[in-house]
């Protein structure tokens, strides 16, 4: 049921219904209890944005000031998935701030900041984290700082890899796993794990 959410704002969410569907159900504990990596394959429509948000509540449920960000093959999936967003999370009960990053947009440091989701390509998203270790190719004030606060990486058509622009994905994937480490390293260095 959607009240194994255990927190008000994030069962309103999901008002329409009172229990996840058996994809979501079969994913919950995993996505909502643990770090673990989830890879889900599954026919459109059978519920995979809702796997992706229950993944994201946990984020922000563990850490309010953690980012997420939502890699879309095409801007016109990234435009849908942004609107569908801002009006779902990005309004009460939680008014998260879900930003658009494109060829189309930019956003000054503060706009990174304060975002709580980042809804883009995978070439924006390869641009914003190439240079996370020393700063460079960093074409985005604030850049470096928001790749160091992200928790939570969606990437939707993942079955793409094989295709054209499956180089940029292979490229992010392997770049955010190896972040992921340098951060979690810096972490234990620092005694803050």
């Amino acid at each position: 049921p959607t009240s194994a959410l255990n927190n008000p704002k994030f069962e309103q969410l999901y008002s329409k219904f009172k229990t996840f569907n058996p994809i979501q159900t079969q994913l919950f504990h995993v996505l909502y209890h643990t770090n673990k990596p989830v890879l889900l394959g599954a026919p459109t429509g059978s519920g995979k944005t809702i796997v992706a948000e229950i993944a994201l509540l946990r984020m922000k449920r563990v850490d309010k000031k953690s980012k997420c960000v939502y890699i879309a093959p095409l801007k016109s999936l990234a435009r849908e998935r942004l609107k569908e967003w801002k009006q779902k999370l990005g309004r009460d009960p939680l008014n998260w701030k879900v930003l658009e990053l494109s060829g189309d947009t930019s956003h000054n440091e503060r706009n990174l900041k304060n975002a709580d989701i980042l809804v883009c390509t995978p070439e924006k998203w390869d641009l914003i984290s190439r240079g996370f270790r020393d700063g460079t190719n960093m074409n985005q004030p604030g850049a470096k700082a928001f790749v160091k606060d992200v928790r939570l990486l969606v990437i939707d058509e993942i079955h793409l890899l094989g295709e054209e622009r499956g180089a940029v994905l292979e490229a992010i994937v392997s770049r955010t796993r190896f972040i992921s480490r340098l951060i979690n390293a810096e972490k234990i260095k620092a005694g803050d794990d």
